[in-house]
């Protein structure tokens, strides 16, 4: 009799939660009792292919709920939970999960399904023991004991509880029972630095949150739902294509540099920066072998300026300050300035200025503080740029060679404009290249001084800059919705080339504003101007812009129609790279992806293809179209734009997960 009493007091904690009044000291009986409410969750086989065992989970409702590690399942689409006898349920998505606290509850088919309850984690103590019963047999074995022996807080922030018990791939998500019956964790791992990793549970009362903020309605298991799928999947595609491109071979010494160092910034752009560091390694490496000394110079500049736009600034520094000055460029100069400006662009505005003063070749001094300044301006600070714009014009006065003297004295004015300062930026240009009146000139403009703008472009002496600044005076015009202005200055250009884009970027302004009748004129005007045009580049071009005025306008038929017409025109596939390059990127932006995928396979030129498609993923995944970013990132055939298009896609997911 006090063996059934004994049993019915277990069976009572197993299946309601509450507390037994004897403890355990035999694992089987709970061992018999949970067992039908452990499973295996698996990913389910498509096309007759096999299903895959995941990790263990546990149903805690009749329902079919089901708790999980959510690490264990994240990026797969289709699931099934296999019971203890050997019969199947469907996984319907998921009710609420926590990326960060690592787990999730899947919502299964089926009713009266035996389950277990969750008891209460913040009651433990260290040294208590506890028992594991995985759904899956492995080397540790389906059934293993241990104690508490820590509280650990994690990265993210979670508080854990460490047991002796070891995790294996087959145990995580199993519960983590107590000697009274009570589940108090789910087991996982967690890796230490130095490669150790340690079993931990996850407290059981996280799982009862979770369960507290679940939804009514089912969720898909999809990145669209839930971004931390997306990320999951674009995490593990990412290292499939990191050792895709690491062996791929590059035709000679500068390709293959060039292409480590654009894998290294892209795993550390996707926070994979142990990846990062060891790519980074194999380009100094490989740099430091090269025999040539101007060519391993070269590619040892190329290391640390690599290093700095990823974030590395100690160890870019380290290297620059090794690189070997050439007789006929100071190498080391120019990457120190590289780096200057990188940390500026991070935010770190004095530390960057500090590292200015030590580039010893003025030219160089001069650019990293034009340089500096512009990221100033960018970020509000137009007071301050102006100070560090005073101190590039002292550098640039002192230039001995005055071509060059003249060259960064029209920088410093044209990086004063930027700041807003045009009168001194107009009395410094004076003393420098005539050009840069057209840049101070397009910097008025953007700043709404139309007028004021014209009069300085018309200034220019050289023909062709002038008609460059006014180009773009008029597209800040219409901008602005100064069209009449825009297109009387547009009629005033003599180039047609620019003629046409002039017109092109207005009428496309127009359309946007709703003002199609008058639109429909101003293309007119601008597609008989590119049909008079002999030259077959600048023929193209004039009417490659004429499509994408139409793409943005989203009269994407008539921008189809152009871009047909130039290819049919020159007999050549290739000569549409550019025009449904434009197109791609105009529809991927109005969000029309469908016509932006279909304008990207017309491109013939692989890489061009393959960039494209890299903009039309990012646009996708910035307007929250995970899935279909990543699918379509997945097409890109060229590993080094494919692995570019998956960190950016993993920036705009963590970006929004801080939202």
């Amino acid at each position: 009799m006090k063996r059934w009493m004994a049993l019915g007091m277990l069976i009572v904690a197993v299946f309601t939660g509450t507390s037994a009044a004897q403890e355990i000291t035999d694992w089987s009986e709970l061992t018999d009792k949970a067992l039908p409410a452990i499973v295996t969750v698996m990913s389910a086989g498509e096309e007759g292919a096999e299903n895959t065992p995941l990790c263990s989970g546990f149903i805690i409702s009749g329902d079919g709920k089901v708790v999980t590690s959510f690490n264990a399942i994240a990026g797969k689409r289709n699931l099934l939970v296999r019971r203890s006898d050997g019969s199947f349920l469907t996984v319907k998505g998921f009710i609420s999960a926590d990326a960060d606290k690592g787990l999730i509850i899947l919502q299964a088919e089926g009713n009266n399904l035996p389950f277990i309850s969750l008891g209460d984690s913040d009651k433990v103590k260290l040294g208590e023991v506890i028992c594991v019963i995985s759904s899956m047999p492995s080397a540790a074995g389906q059934i293993s004991t241990g104690v508490v022996s820590a509280f650990r807080e994690l990265k993210s922030g979670l508080k854990t509880l460490q047991i002796t018990t070891p995790v294996t791939k087959e145990s995580i998500g199993a519960p983590v029972f107590n000697k009274k019956a009570e589940i108090i964790g789910i087991a996982s791992f967690c890796p230490l630095e130095g490669g150790q990793v340690v079993s931990i549970a996850i407290p059981s009362n996280v799982a009862k949150e979770l369960l507290k903020g679940a939804k009514a309605e089912v969720q898909p298991l999809s990145g669209d739902s839930f971004a931390p799928f997306a990320l999951a999947t674009a995490q593990t595609e990412l290292y499939k294509t990191y050792k895709e491109a690491i062996q791929t071979p590059q035709p000679g010494e500068d390709n293959l540099v060039i292409a480590l160092l654009r894998i290294a910034e892209a795993m550390a752009r996707a926070g994979q920066i142990d990846s990062a560091l060891g790519t980074f390694s194999k380009a100094m490496d490989f740099s430091q072998k090269i025999g040539d000394k101007e060519s391993q110079s070269w590619a040892v500049m190329e290391v640390a300026k690599s290093l700095a736009r990823a974030g590395q600034f100690d160890k870019a520094l380290q290297v620059a300050k090794g690189i070997w000055i050439s007789p006929h460029v100071d190498r080391r100069s120019y990457a120190m300035a590289e780096i200057g400006i990188s940390m500026a662009k991070a935010g770190q505005l004095d530390q960057g200025l500090q590292v200015v003063q030590e580039v010893s070749d003025l030219l160089y001094r001069c650019y990293s503080l034009v340089g500096i300044a512009g990221v100033m301006v960018e970020a509000g600070q137009r007071e301050r740029a102006k100070h560090i714009a005073d101190q590039a014009l002292q550098v640039a006065k002192s230039l001995k060679d005055k071509d060059e003297r003249a060259g960064w004295i029209g920088e410093v004015a044209r990086v004063m404009a930027k700041s807003g300062d045009f009168d001194k930026a107009l009395q410094v240009a004076k003393g420098g290249d005539n050009k840069y009146l057209a840049w101070i000139a397009e910097e008025m403009a953007k700043d709404g001084q139309f007028d004021r703008a014209l009069q300085t472009a018309k200034g220019t002496k050289d023909v062709s800059l002038r008609e460059s600044a006014l180009l773009n005076i008029i597209k800040e015009m219409a901008k602005a919705g100064q069209f009449d202005q825009a297109i009387k200055v547009s009629q005033e250009i003599k180039d047609p080339y620019k003629r046409c884009q002039g017109l092109s970027c207005v009428a496309a302004a127009m359309a946007m504003a709703g003002q199609q009748e008058p639109a429909e004129e101003i293309y007119t005007l601008a597609l008989q101007t590119a049909q008079g045009i002999k030259a077959g580049y600048e023929r193209n071009f004039s009417f490659s812009v004429a499509a994408q005025a139409f793409a943005q306008a989203k009269q994407f038929d008539k921008a189809l129609q152009i871009a047909e017409g130039i290819v049919n025109e020159n007999k050549s596939e290739q000569s549409g790279n550019y025009v449904f390059f434009l197109l791609a990127e105009a529809m991927a932006s109005a969000g029309q992806y469908d016509q932006a995928l279909q304008a990207a396979q017309r491109i013939a030129d692989a890489s061009v293809r393959s960039n494209t498609l890299s903009e039309v993923a990012m646009t996708m995944a910035r307007a929250g179209q995970f899935d279909a970013s990543l699918k379509v990132a997945q097409t890109i055939q060229d590993p080094l734009a494919r692995l570019d298009a998956l960190a950016g896609i993993i920036n705009v997911i963590k970006a929004q997960k801080q939202q």
